[in-house]
This record gives C-alpha cells, sequence and structure tokens, in this order.
C-alpha cells in the first residue's frame, strides 16, 4: 500500500507542477499589468489548474489512500493528506470552473484597475488613502472615502454570485456552506475558531471601547467637529483596520525622504538572511493598471520568490516591505531538500505569523534606532509611543478581523441577505465606528478580500496570535529580535526549514514547545 501511494503521489506531483507553475506565473503578470489580456491569460491557467485537482478518480484515489492511512511513513502521509485536501477543496465540475473563473477575473480586472474619482480626478489608493490620513476637512475625507467605496458598485452583484457558486459545489461534498468548507479543507476546525474569536471578542471589548473613547477625542479635535457627529471617514483609513493618528507623534514623519529598500534589506541583514535576490524579482512602485495591495507569491517552489509593493516612504508601507519579504523569507528558506508538496509553509497562518512578525518590526525602538538610524534617545522617547500604537493596532485589527470573518460567515449562509445593513450592524458592534445615515451602498464589497480571497481574513489574526508566541520564544532564545543573527537561526530552523510536514497545530508546538496559546497575544494588548 505504501508503494501504491508513493507512486500515486509522484505522478500527481509529476502532472501538477508545470500547471502550478503556469499559474502561478499568470497570477503575477495579472498583478502587475492588469491588462485584459493578462486577466485573461490568468482566468485561463486558473481553470486549468482547478480542472487538474477536480479531476474524480484522482480525488476519489487520494481519499481512499487517505482514508486507508495507507501511507504509513510520516512525510508520506502528509503529502498525501495534502493531494487529498487540495483536491476535495477544488471538486466541481466544469460548468462551476467555467463560471468561478469568469466571475473572479471579471472582479479582478475592475479591482485592479479601479482608481476613485475625486472632484473628477481619478486617485489611486496611495493618493485616497494619503487624504484620509493627513486631512483635517471632513468634506474632503468624506470625499475621499466614498471614492475609495466606488468599486464596491461594481462587483458586488458578481460577489454574490461567487458566493452562490462556491456554495453549490460545498453543498454536493456535504458540507453546510462554502464558510464551512474552505475550514475545514484549511485543517481549521470551525466550532474551535469560532469559540476562539468569541474569546478575542469578550477580552478586547472594554480595552477597545477605552481606545475608542480616546481615538474619538483625539478625531474630534483633529477634524473639529463634535464626537457624535464622527463617521468613518474620519478614522484615517478605508477600513479603519489601521491606526489612525495618537497624540502628536506622527511615525509618517520618521519615514519621509527614506529609502525603504534599503531599511528592509538591513534589517534582514541583521538577522542573517538574504532578501536581495527576492527584491531584484519584486514590483515594488505603483503604476497605473497594477494592482494596489501587497503581496509575495513563490512562482515554483524552487526559489523564485518575489514580491509586489506600492511603496511611498510612509510607517504602513515600510511596515508593509517587511511584512511581504517575511513571507519572502520563509519560502525561500523552507528545506529545498521536501518533496514538493510540503516545500510550502506549514499553513497561511504560520507564514502570516512571520511576516506580521516582522512588519511589526517598524515600530520597534532598536529597530528605529539601529536601522532606521535615529538617535538611540530620540528612539527611546518614542518608545513609549511606539507601545502605545503596537497595543492600539493589536486591538483594531482584532476588532476588524471580527467584523470580517462574521461577515462572510454571514455572506455564505445566505448571499440573499441585506449585505449592506449587516456589514454595518458588523462594523457598529465590533468596530464601534458610527453608519453614515441614511447611506444604502455595499461598502463590504469594496474589501478584496470578500471576492478574492474568500474565508481567509482568520488567518491574520491567528497569525497575530503564533507571532507573539514567536516572539516569546525569540527573546527567550536570543535576547532581542534586530540585528540578532541568533533570531535569524531560530526562525531559519524552527521554523521556516520544516516547510510543511505537520499540520499547522503541530507545527506551532514542535517550534515553541507549546500549542497555539492566545495568552501571549492578549498580553501584549495590555
Amino acid at each position: 500500500m505504501a508503494a501504491t501511494v508513493e507512486t500515486f503521489v509522484a505522478e500527481t506531483v509529476e502532472a501538477v507542477r508545470p500547471i502550478d507553475k503556469a499559474y502561478q506565473l499568470a497570477e503575477w503578470e495579472a498583478a502587475v499589468s492588469g491588462t485584459p489580456e493578462a486577466n485573461q491569460r490568468n482566468q485561463d491557467a486558473q481553470a486549468a489548474w482547478m480542472r487538474f485537482w477536480a479531476d474524480r478518480p484522482r480525488y476519489l484515489q487520494a481519499k481512499q489512500l487517505h482514508d486507508a492511512r495507507a501511507a504509513g511513513d510520516p512525510l508520506l502521509a502528509r503529502q498525501l493528506k495534502l493531494v487529498y485536501l487540495t483536491a476535495a477543496r477544488n471538486q466541481q465540475d466544469d460548468a462551476a470552473i467555467d463560471e468561478l473563473t469568469r466571475l473572479e477575473a471579471d472582479v479582478r480586472g475592475k479591482y485592479l484597475n479601479f482608481r476613485g474619482r475625486v472632484g473628477g480626478k481619478e486617485l489611486n489608493d496611495n493618493e485616497l488613502e494619503a487624504i484620509l490620513h493627513k486631512s483635517r476637512s471632513s468634506a474632503e475625507v468624506q470625499e475621499a472615502w466614498e471614492a475609495s467605496k466606488q468599486v464596491g458598485v461594481e462587483v458586488a452583484q458578481s460577489i454574490r454570485q461567487l458566493a452562490r457558486v462556491r456554495n453549490r459545489a460545498a453543498r454536493t461534498q456535504g458540507f453546510r456552506d462554502h464558510f464551512q468548507r474552505a475550514l475545514a479543507m484549511d485543517e481549521i476546525d470551525e466550532n474551535e475558531l469560532l469559540s476562539l474569536f468569541a474569546d478575542l471578542e469578550a477580552a478586547t471589548r472594554q480595552p477597545h471601547a477605552a481606545l475608542m473613547g480616546r481615538i474619538n477625542g483625539l478625531r474630534s479635535a483633529h477634524f473639529d467637529v463634535a464626537r457624535s457627529a464622527l463617521r468613518p471617514w474620519h478614522y484615517g483609513d478605508r477600513f479603519f483596520q489601521e491606526v489612525p493618528l495618537l497624540g502628536e507623534v506622527d511615525m509618517d514623519g520618521l519615514f519621509e525622504g527614506k529609502d525603504l529598500v534599503a531599511l528592509a534589506t538591513a534589517t534582514y541583514d541583521g538577522l542573517g538572511m538574504e532578501v536581495r535576490d527576492i527584491l531584484a524579482r519584486s514590483d515594488l512602485y505603483a503604476r497605473p493598471g497594477k494592482n494596489q495591495h501587497a503581496f509575495c507569491i513563490h512562482i515554483d517552489r524552487e526559489g523564485d520568490v518575489r514580491t509586489l509593493n506600492n511603496l511611498v516612504p510612509t510607517r504602513r508601507w515600510a511596515s508593509t516591505i517587511l511584512h511581504e519579504l517575511g513571507h519572502g523569507v520563509y519560502d525561500k528558506y523552507i528545506d529545498r531538500a521536501l518533496p514538493w508538496m510540503v516545500r510550502t509553509p506549514a499553513h497561511t497562518l504560520s507564514t502570516e505569523a512571520v511576516a506580521i512578525f516582522m512588519g511589526g518590526l517598524a515600530t520597534d525602538p532598536t529597530w528605529l534606532n539601529v536601522i532606521l538610524g535615529l538617535p538611540k534617545r530620540e528612539a527611546l522617547r518614542l518608545s513609549s509611543a511606539a507601545r502605545d500604537i503596537d497595543r492600539a493596532a493589536g486591538l483594531i485589527f482584532t476588532r476588524w478581523c471580527l467584523v470580517m470573518t462574521y461577515f462572510e460567515m454571514a455572506l455564505y449562509a445566505d448571499p440573499e441577505r441585506d449585505l449592506d445593513t449587516l456589514w454595518w450592524d458588523l462594523v457598529e458592534r465590533y468596530q464601534m465606528v458610527s453608519r453614515p445615515e441614511g447611506r444604502r451602498q455595499p461598502d463590504w464589497a469594496a474589501k478584496i478580500h470578500v471576492a478574492l480571497a474568500p474565508v481567509y481574513y482568520h488567518n491574520y489574526e491567528l497569525g497575530h496570535l503564533v507571532a507573539e508566541q514567536f516572539r516569546d520564544r525569540i527573546l527567550r532564545t536570543a535576547g532581542g529580535i534586530v540585528g540578532q543573527k541568533k533570531a535569524g537561526r531560530w526562525l531559519m530552523e524552527r521554523v521556516f526549514k520544516p516547510g510543511a510536514r505537520e499540520d499547522w497545530s503541530g507545527h506551532v508546538k514542535t517550534a515553541t514547545g507549546e500549542p497555539l496559546n492566545p495568552k501571549y497575544f492578549v498580553r501584549s494588548l495590555s
């Protein structure tokens, strides 16, 4: 039986590797160019990849061998399970694949080429965010915020249809809906996740309410409006997922005129990790038609790692390039001798944990001194403000993740419901931000993840939890992070090198000596 498994896995990998590489390259080309032709090639490559994994005989053989525990050897068993899970999550007929990829290509093209219109002028995301972050005019930030939501009207109905198509495929396999299937195929227990999120909601409710009282006071003064007049556009961010200006310390000012690529390179040099090769393959700056977000992609599982960014000299983008390179070094330093199926991060939440950990260095006092070059006294002076920002960021992002997770759960439970009202119900409940009066627009659809990275956002929150557990172990092991090659070696040996030999929970326990424990994250918020 083990020989049968080995042959089955080897034949599957040999067949899928060129299909997978073609799909990754097409994703990259579409993201960096945004042309209709590139988007069509991406759609075709995605469909080919999905059809491979949707092959019914391959799925049934994988299921039979997996259920029979035929592999014996743990590493072979892990490869077989990943083949089985990938095939299982792609079980749908050709008509569903065609509809799904067509819809995704349509909304992808609209997101990539969207630019908000303000006063008759098209502005990219960085320009809109600069207005939201810096302006003191309520009218100006409202116009910019509303412009950022214009894409939602264009894609909302397609997103509802995507949910219907995904649900049909999930229900043919006996799942309640796509939300439940996506979690199960990603080795996450839905009940355990929702229980954990309920605990996090309870643990952050009062601290977040206190933080919002403080933020509302500052925002009220910033715009010279009553607290009761504050609305979503007053919080410095399109979705209020990041920290607005707190007090008099504007961290963005520290990065004016700085070379973010050089800062990132120096950061990773200090950890003993080489990123110049990744940066050389990356696409770092904004231009028309290009994806306005940021991501990292591993094209071939052989070391062709690239990042996409839209850098401007701000704290957010300094953190973002560190974040994306965190994904990049994880991919790069996975043991290349591992079999192809496990030559990936242990889980999405595992690579998010590393990226979140690295992105957080942009407010670390040692980083501000050693890498950014602030005088030590100045860096120490800012350390209190930096800790304040980090704590606020953890609270704000956790509450935002609750909105996204519960919204998607409701979306797949009933795509026909009044999603516009539901969105603002969740925002008011968890983010404590008042909805705009009389607004009836699909503002939820302006968030690209809802359409193109469905049932993903919980990984960011779980990543925050794992990141704090990693931080605890690194500080115990190396005594510090910035400039500490011992810290880099811990990450490379304990986190990166093993790849996906274990599932995510086993990987966290092996790396840290303890199962996932939320206490480290909760402690970071105190």
